[in-house]
């Protein structure tokens, strides 16, 4: 958590053509930040070495219900930052600059033998870093409004206390090995926020990875940037959706170059990342950003995942058949089932993935998964709707009119995590046993999953 009255900024200049920006790079000061710990001996507290699989998977019976699989064999660490792109204004408040309250996961070092603080969701939400009693409670109301969303009635209290599942240590020691471990950076939707994706995040940094998410101010449902609370504002949808069409893939871009520079001046991260290594990923509107982010060809990303990418909807051109980038490696994940992006939005991932003409593609259609499926949505409610109903059916795309029980949503994870992980292997760590299983639909016996390469 960022402590704003503690936090140390450091400005840097780059003069390369993907260092053009100038980035202020907020965190906690020191190493590690020292908070009141909610101290507890977590599943995630089991190797000092962090190379059993065995061990990491031991008494974690939940995670392998969020991941669809049994957790990596790296215990996970969390950290939040804060990137500030001095050359942007943010088109929400032209008093400030670009800001993103940025969520890094990463391989850390736990000793099984010590209390481990526990993760809570309210370290997400960023309120600890609102320092006045008065301004905090207020952002905690507009938190509640906001997360309420999910389900009704839903509070950060419960939140924290009983629902919110997951097994990062808070400001753990990074985990240190001879070879520095790849970046993915993912983007989220349209009303969701940097943490939503658990399933996904998390279960990519304990298989070897460091994760950034940010929040993107103007789309995300809520942030908090400098102290202060950020809702979506109330321009008109299309004047909305247009700036934030513009300013999404300059994130990408930020998140990037302020990893990069993390790398070189944090202690807790020098040498353990390789910035020249990068996945982009992202879900429906952050589909899109990593779709239309591909476009600047930037050297440092090797592969893309795109799921439920809302490119059918999104930018000035259809990037399904009108891109310049054919050759990068892309995944296009999509839900048979999705009523937000529809079977135009399906068809149109299908199409990316067909005219890719010049790089690997590869297609991973769920017969019985939806938009939401792509979340970590069903730790707020198992009957979210639209991919997730553990005994509530929702309305069908592919039978109109009908409706349709959803796959058990640990199911739908293990397909997503499978192929996403072997993709990202293949092409981020040159692992020729994930390239071989690629090659084939290793769930094609239960008839619930479409897989093929482009």
């Amino acid at each position: 958590m960022i402590l704003l009255s503690l936090r140390r900024h450091i400005a840097i200049t780059r003069s390369k053509s993907y260092f053009s920006s100038l980035v202020v790079i907020s965190t906690a000061a020191g190493v590690f930040t020292a908070l009141p710990p909610a101290t507890t001996t977590l599943c995630h507290a089991m190797s000092t070495t962090a190379t059993s699989a065995a061990a990491s998977t031991k008494g974690c019976a939940a995670y392998e219900r969020i991941y669809g699989h049994p957790p990596g064999p790296y215990a996970v660490g969390v950290t939040t930052t804060q990137f500030t792109d001095v050359n942007r204004v943010d088109p929400g408040d032209t008093t400030r600059n670009r800001s993103l309250q940025t969520e890094i996961w990463y391989p850390c070092f736990v000793n099984e033998n010590e209390s481990t603080e526990r993760n809570k969701f309210s370290d997400f939400v960023g309120l600890k870093g609102i320092l006045d009693s008065q301004e905090q409670s207020k952002a905690l109301t507009l938190a509640n409004k906001a997360f309420g969303g999910y389900r009704d009635g839903l509070t950060i209290e419960e939140l924290d206390e009983s629902v919110w599942i997951n097994r990062a240590v808070r400001d753990a020691k990074p985990l240190s090995e001879k070879l520095p471990f790849p970046l993915i950076v993912f983007s989220h939707g349209s009303g969701a926020y940097r943490a939503s994706y658990i399933y996904w995040c998390e279960y990519l940094a304990s298989h070897g990875y460091v994760v950034a998410a940010c929040d993107h101010p103007g789309s995300a449902r809520f942030t908090v940037v400098d102290g202060q609370p950020i809702v979506p504002d109330n321009a008109s949808p299309r004047s909305k959706r247009s700036s934030m069409e513009h300013e999404r893939p300059l994130d990408i871009q930020t998140i990037i170059d302020g990893m990069q520079h993390l790398c070189r001046t944090d202690s807790r991260f020098q040498g353990n990342v390789d910035c020249q290594m990068v996945g982009v990923t992202g879900m429906s509107f952050g589909g899109y950003t990593v779709a239309e982010y591909l476009e600047r060809h930037d050297p440092r990303v090797k592969a893309a995942i795109l799921q439920c990418p809302s490119i059918a909807t999104s930018g000035t051109k259809p990037l399904a058949t009108d891109r310049t980038n054919t050759q990068t490696p892309v995944m296009v994940m999509l839900g048979s089932e999705d009523t937000v992006i529809g079977e135009r939005g399906n068809q149109a991932g299908r199409d990316y993935v067909d005219n890719h003409k010049d790089g690997d593609s590869y297609l991973l259609e769920i017969l019985r998964g939806g938009h939401v499926s792509f979340t970590s949505c069903d730790i707020y409610d198992q009957n979210y709707g639209n991919g997730i109903g553990a005994t509530k059916e929702c309305p069908s795309l592919s039978q109109p009119g009908k409706t349709y029980l959803p796959l058990d949503i640990t199911e739908q994870h293990k397909m997503i995590n499978s192929y996403g992980l072997a993709f990202l292997n293949s092409y981020l760590k040159g692992k020729e046993n994930d390239k071989r299983y690629l090659q084939e639909n290793h769930f094609e016996e239960t008839g619930e999953l479409i897989y093929r390469k482009g």
